[in-house]
């Protein structure tokens, strides 16, 4: 049960329009032998019966063109109405390599450099005096690559939040920074969203805008948009099955789904296609010199920084991970692979290439937290023969290294007291004792210095981070918190 949970959060780590026969046009649909994908249909419409998706479209891109596409389900539910591969579907958190081409578009412009502060484009930033030199620190490159040190909420955050004014005045006072910034891997969307910022302040132009300009039309992603203003009026998407915290429901109307702007950068609400979004992949793989020096491009997909997730050779680029292998049923396949998972409360997608093999997969399902990693498999399998598994490369947890992690973490008010006891790692946590909130006393390896806990009946994944290497552990992290130890 705890590996196919590391394997799925894995996964996760894990948020213009034009008329349909134009369309056709631009797109013909791939003559496709119904032998050869015929076991990838199966296994598709298996998982589509297995999640709450109400629809999912999939795509297939090799050697130079796509070889499949098709959908499957109903644009709303019980509507009798077929999606069909021109079907309009949300990316989720896979607009992340899109805003990062943006962005090195103006560097490549002159107007920008990885070393520019934030606080110095945009100098209306209103951040907490307390945390001063974290703000004035925090660079173009840490946001690129999840290192700001911001913590993964929006409070504050409405409709009406338009993304320069939220970014500057409410974000920095209601969601404060977790740890200085540069020092470590946290994947954190508010990056993404100053990025947009950035991108809106130096452009001069609505970032919506922006993007339709100078990223989607030059690649050739004539229907992808941000907002959902020109769906409506193109009408062909698809709506499936949503979460927002204790409401639950099959959507049938757009309008249910919230409108947040200033998460738009980060991947809150892009509609696409599957076969749109493989036309990013086929940039990423072959390159366009009239989007992007070659150079710059190659900066997306290079291993930027390390995850530092249980030893795992596993590194982001500029908005997508770029591993040395993938796991899939608790093994590992060792295949270079750039890849990007993409979640709102409303729609799931994957994204993956294989650029040793000339590969790319598109998914996008109409449901919240849906799980397609076995289309996406099958659909590698269909039409190339993956590497033969091997045991995942966890690197060992030693023993002998604990006594680095022992000591008193504080995040936020959350105190997280970590001792050895014999040969294993324990924590208590005197606030949620105080509050009779259960949790397990052991942490368990799954790494060299990553644990799994279990707190309030949910299993997490903690990760002990020196503040140089081979020192004492300084940081305690997850996605949500990270905890400081007393004396730093």
């Amino acid at each position: 049960k705890m590996f196919k949970y590391i394997s799925t959060l894995f996964l996760v780590f894990g948020l213009l329009a034009c008329s349909s026969s134009d369309s056709d046009k631009e797109n013909p649909p791939p003559v496709a032998d119904p032998d050869q994908f015929k076991a990838l249909q199966q296994v598709i419409e298996s998982d589509l019966q297995e999640n709450n998706a109400v629809a999912v479209s999939v795509a297939i891109y090799h050697q130079g063109k796509i070889v499949y596409a098709e959908a499957f389900g109903e644009k709303v539910k019980d509507s009798g109405e077929p999606v069909t591969p021109n079907t309009l579907f949300q990316l989720g958190s896979t607009t992340k390599m899109h805003t990062g081409l943006a962005t090195l578009q103006l560097i490549q412009q002159g107007q920008l450099n990885l070393e520019d502060k934030l606080v110095h484009i945009l100098p209306d930033i209103q951040y907490p005096d307390e945390q001063m030199s974290g703000w004035q620190d925090v660079n173009i490159q840490h946001l690129l690559t999840h290192q700001g040190g911001f913590r993964d909420t929006y409070v504050g955050a409405d409709a009406d939040s338009s993304l320069v004014e939220y970014m500057t005045l409410t974000y920095p006072q209601q969601n404060p920074q977790m740890n200085r910034p540069g020092i470590f891997y946290n994947y954190s969307n508010p990056n993404w969203s100053y990025l947009g910022a950035v991108i809106e302040h130096l452009s001069q132009t609505p970032y919506v805008e922006h993007m339709k300009q100078s990223v989607f039309a030059p690649l050739g992603m004539q229907r992808t948009t941000l907002g959902r203003s020109q769906v409506v009026v193109d009408g062909d998407y698809a709506l499936g099955f949503q979460n927002i915290g204790e409401e639950e429901m099959f959507l049938e109307d757009i309008s249910q789904i919230a409108e947040t702007p200033s998460i738009l950068p980060a991947g809150s609400e892009t509609w696409s296609t599957p076969t749109e979004q493989l036309k990013m992949a086929e940039f990423l793989l072959n390159g366009n010199s009239n989007i992007l020096t070659d150079q710059l491009r190659a900066e997306i997909t290079k291993p930027q920084v390390d995850i530092e997730f249980a030893g795992l050779p596993q590194n982001y680029g500029y908005g997508i991970y770029t591993d040395e292998g993938f796991m899939h049923d608790d093994q590992w396949y060792p295949e270079k692979v750039w890849h990007h998972a993409g979640g709102t409360h409303a729609h799931t997608s994957l994204f993956w290439i294989l650029p040793e093999k000339d590969i790319a997969v598109s998914i996008m399902s109409s449901g919240y937290a849906n799980d397609f990693e076995a289309s996406m498999i099958a659909a590698l399998n269909s039409v190339i023969d993956l590497p033969a598994p091997v045991e995942v490369p966890f690197a060992p947890s030693v023993s002998g290294e604990y006594e680095k992690h022992e000591g008193t973490y504080i995040a936020d008010s959350l105190t997280i007291i970590v001792n050895q006891e014999n040969d294993g790692l324990t924590i208590s946590m005197p606030e949620l004792d105080a509050n009779d909130i259960p949790y397990e006393n052991t942490l368990y390896p799954v790494g060299d210095t990553t644990f799994a806990a279990a707190i309030d009946n949910e299993e997490l994944l903690l990760t002990f981070l020196p503040e140089s290497e081979g020192g004492e552990s300084v940081y305690l992290r997850h996605r949500n918190l990270v905890g400081i130890k007393v004396g730093y």
